[in-house]
């Protein structure tokens, strides 16, 4: 019998981050929809926020898309639920949570005047807190329901609209939320330079403020170079190869399904990863990570894929494939 679920995340406070505030991160909403396999023909009733629901739209796991506002509360609170799942620690969240009527709950919640997390939600705690982990943070996601991860990818209701056109996408934006992920301009334009010269064709990331366009230009490319963002995921559920550059956030649970390479800083900050949302160090993590590397990297999965000019860019940017 299919049973009546309902999941709150709205991004407001990432599952395995100790903040919050009322500025969503869109790439932490997309990366739950992995527990979506877990409730295949089941009723999912998804809460959200505006701002990601072109994330979360025409999926074909969720049956009810709602949208956050004092109304929307309200009459949930009038409803029942056979399982409910708060993926937010913001106060006024878990204390909705709390207050909608449910046979099961997994996640966060309100008990008194503190956050208080279910039983099997302890480790996410505990690594907000500062404990390392080791596990692909849709294992942890999984653990959190009291399931295990068997591999499972993201789920997108978006349907690309138009064929790979062109070769490297520099996802070079981060969000609002998480500017100490930059990595320096300079670098951007080091690489599309010698992509460019080499035969690639490059293109800038499109759709700031719209994010069907932005998936759209992502769906257009046939890899994407990208900070730990929204893009990094999005381009993962699609299929695509992925250079994912890591400095000012750990990547110790970042699972790439196969589809691409993790670089990140080593040693010029002491800090790293500090998970700060702002550097005060003049980025020098993210400007560890040179060009030439990302470079050498990029080449190597163009040459996987098959993609054409490559022995020319291979050439130039002096690497060889596998090494």
């Amino acid at each position: 019998m299919a049973k009546r679920v309902l999941i709150i995340k709205l991004g407001y406070c990432e599952t395995l981050v100790n903040e919050d505030g009322f500025t969503p991160s869109l790439g932490d909403v997309f990366r739950h929809t992995v527990l979506l396999h877990r409730y295949v023909g089941d009723r999912v009733t998804w809460l959200t926020t505006e701002s990601a629901v072109p994330l979360l739209k025409d999926n074909p796991w969720i049956s009810e898309l709602l949208i956050y506002d004092e109304e929307t509360a309200k009459a949930l609170q009038k409803r029942e639920f056979d399982e409910l799942v708060c993926l937010e620690k913001t106060p006024t969240i878990c204390r909705l949570a709390n207050s909608i009527k449910a046979w099961s709950r997994f996640g966060f919640g309100w008990n008194g005047n503190r956050m208080e997390a279910h039983p099997l939600a302890q480790s996410a705690v505990d690594i907000a807190n500062g404990k390392d982990h080791f596990l692909p943070i849709q294992a942890l996601l999984y653990q959190m329901v009291g399931d295990y991860w068997r591999g499972e990818g993201y789920v997108l209701g978006y349907q690309p609209r138009y064929r790979p056109a062109f070769d490297v996408g520099l996802n070079f934006r981060v969000g609002s939320k998480w500017p100490a992920k930059t990595w320096p301009i300079h670098h951007w334009m080091f690489l599309k330079d010698r992509l460019e010269s080499s035969g690639f064709t490059v293109n800038w990331q499109e759709g700031e403020s719209d994010l069907d366009q932005y998936m759209d230009w992502i769906g257009a490319a046939r890899l994407i170079v990208t900070s730990d963002s929204l893009g990094m995921h999005l381009g993962l559920a699609m299929g695509k190869k992925v250079v994912a550059l890591f400095g000012a956030s750990p990547s110790n649970g970042i699972y790439m399904y196969g589809q691409g390479e993790i670089l990140k800083a080593n040693g010029v900050c002491s800090l790293a990863p500090c998970m700060r949302q702002t550097c005060e160090r003049h980025h020098v993590c993210m400007e560890e990570i040179r060009p030439e590397t990302v470079l050498r990297t990029v080449v190597h999965l163009l040459y996987d894929a098959g993609a054409e000019n490559v022995g020319s860019v291979r050439e130039q940017a002096g690497c060889c494939h596998g090494g």
